[in-house]
Formats: C-alpha cells, structure tokens, sequence
C-alpha cells in the first residue's frame, strides 16, 4: 500500500510539473482581416455570388465561381497549426476599413483581461511614399513621422484612424502582445505607416523577383515567404483530397469546400497557375516561424 501511495504522489507531481509545459505551447493568435462570410452574412444567392466573386481570392475549380476563402482565411491557413488557437475579429465591410481595424483592436485591448491574445497579425496597410518624410528613413526619427501622421489626421478622417491604430498596437505591444504586420506591396518607394508603431514586427519578402512589388525600408525587421502556389494532394489511390497552400504536403482546402458548379467532372490542376503572392502572406509565414521555431508539424 505504502508503494502504490508513493507511485501515486510521483505521477501527481509529474503531472503538475508537466501541466504548464503543455500550456506553453499554445497560442492565442487573433487575425484583424476580412474572413468568410461576412459579418452579415448574405442577402440572396446573387449577393452571395458577387461578394465572393469580389473579394474571394481562389477559383481552384475554374467553374468562375470563386471558393469560400477570403484574404484573412488565407492568412490564417499560412500560420495555421494545432498548436495555434485562432480568434478572428472581422471587417464588417460596411464602413472606411481602417475604422474597422480600429474598432477590432480596441476591443483586442479591452478583452485582454478575460480573452488574452499571444500574437496579432494585421495583414492590412496604410502606406505612403517614403518621400513624404526623411530621405532616407531614419529609425531615430519615428516618432518624429508619427507626428507627420497625426498631423495629417487633423485634415484626413483616413489619416487619423491611422494614427489610432499606431497607437493601438503599441498599446497591446505594452500588454505582451506580439504584434505582426507587413512591409507593404507599393514597392521599395512606399512605407506602411504601421510599422512606426513601436514594438511592432514589420515584415517583408525573402524572394529577389518580388523587390519591385514589395516595400523595404529600414522599418522592416524581418524577412520571409511572400510567394505561394497552391499544389494538389492526392491519396495512395490516386484521388484528389484537395489543395496544400504552404507546401508541407498537408490539405489545407480540401475538396469539399471547392464550388464545382459547372456541371461537369473538374480537371483539377496540379499547380494553380495564380501564385498569391504579397506582404500579406509573409507575415503569417514570420509569426508562425518565430513562435515555433522550426519545430515541426504533422497533418
């Protein structure tokens, strides 16, 4: 008896030892984007139709009818993993977008006493020419530009919800909250103003061919994937199961999500020709990178 009550008090205190490891590897990731469906939902089959056509980003199936992903789903399967816990604040689309992204992060910051997030991605820029503050830009001098920025806010309502967001990224940067956003896709002449906030992580593309696309500057902090092209999965028998976006030979759109309204049996491409590309969908590929350093995931 003695032994079992032993044996009993070790596995307790293994379990307790070994409670908060487990903790430490999940994450609370929120994404500020537009997600499908929209907060609203739809009013008929047509407005269903033309908003998708409008701001979904894949027709995999070439039936002209696009798939059910919007931008922030396509952010979220980049950084998606078991190990991430995801918490969507959506656009609502039926105002200016950067009042949107606003609203979202000052209810972040309000529920971090009782729904805390780890990370923020904001896939979203407000960008201007680099010329419109020192040449060449200076880190020295940011606080400097974020004056510029408020400055232009007492003229622009555009600029001052800007200057809002500044300020709201540094304010969950404060409370912990690691917080990525991106370089830009106005090319190496443009900033994206969001990356004055301090404490942020900017982040822009490893890839040569996408330098005239995408922003780089010395607010800038780290580099990554831009490029993506989606590649077919098949099982041992030849089926198609559907799509893996990041290459790690996983599903990550599977074949029941695609539209096929055609009528006809779907030649599904190996590669889709249109390779998404851009800022957007470096900063995913950073945090999830920085946050697991390497380790590796299974389907």
């Amino acid at each position: 008896m003695r032994r079992l009550i032993t044996a009993i008090i070790v596995w307790l205190g293994a379990a307790l030892v070994s409670g908060p490891a487990v903790a430490a590897e999940t994450f609370r990731v929120a994404i500020v984007d537009r997600f499908y469906p929209p907060v609203n939902g739809f009013a008929s089959e047509e407005d269903r139709d033309q908003h998708t056509w409008l701001y979904g980003m894949l027709d995999l199936d070439d039936d002209e009818f696009k798939e059910p992903y919007y931008h922030g789903d396509i952010v979220r399967l980049i950084a998606s993993d078991p190990r991430f816990i995801f918490l969507q604040y959506p656009l609502s689309g039926q105002g200016h977008p950067m009042a949107d992204i606003l609203r979202n992060l000052r209810v972040m910051q309000a529920r971090q006493a009782t729904m805390p997030v780890d990370a923020l991605i904001l896939s979203w820029e407000s960008s201007t020419l680099v010329s419109a503050f020192d040449v060449p830009l200076n880190l020295g001098r940011v606080r400097h530009y974020k004056d510029i920025v408020r400055q232009w806010g007492d003229q622009y309502p555009e600029w001052r919800y800007t200057y809002e967001i500044i300020l709201a990224l540094e304010a969950l940067v404060s409370d912990g909250v690691m917080v990525f956003t991106i370089s830009g896709n106005g090319g190496r002449g443009m900033v994206n103003t969001f990356s004055f906030a301090e404490g942020v992580r900017t982040v822009g593309s490893i890839e040569r061919e996408l330098q005239h696309f995408i922003a780089d500057n010395p607010f800038v902090d780290m580099r990554t994937r831009a490029a993506y092209q989606l590649t077919r999965v098949d099982n041992l028998a030849g089926e198609v199961l559907g799509y893996d976006i990041d290459g790690d030979g996983c599903v990550d759109i599977p074949l029941s999500k695609l539209t096929a309204r055609n009528g006809r049996d779907t030649d599904y491409p190996r590669h889709y020709w249109k390779t998404l590309k851009g800022s957007s969908f470096a900063a995913p590929a950073a945090l999830k990178g920085l946050l697991l350093e390497g380790q590796a995931n299974s389907c």
